[in-house]
């Protein structure tokens, strides 16, 4: 048996790591939500950083924002 850690994106689980799992193997899965991480300085400067410069397109920027923003962990 394994425990692993995953991330749900675009509606596939990725692993944090490789599986030892031979090819088509079929497997039994129990979820448990992680509790998200808190907002650090750190992320919070890392978001920062990822944002593009604004220039002359303030649509794109928003897009840019938004995008990044829903990558960021944060509590609410």
């Amino acid at each position: 048996m394994q425990t692993i850690t995953t991330t749900f994106e675009d509606g596939v689980l990725k692993p944090a790591q490789p599986l030892n799992l031979p090819a088509h193997a079929e497997v039994h899965l129990t979820i448990e939500l992680l509790p998200a991480a808190p907002l650090t300085v750190g992320n919070l400067n890392a978001f920062l950083r990822s944002l593009p410069a604004l220039g002359d397109d303030a649509a794109a920027f928003a897009q840019a924002a938004m995008t990044a923003a829903a990558t960021t962990p944060c509590r609410d």
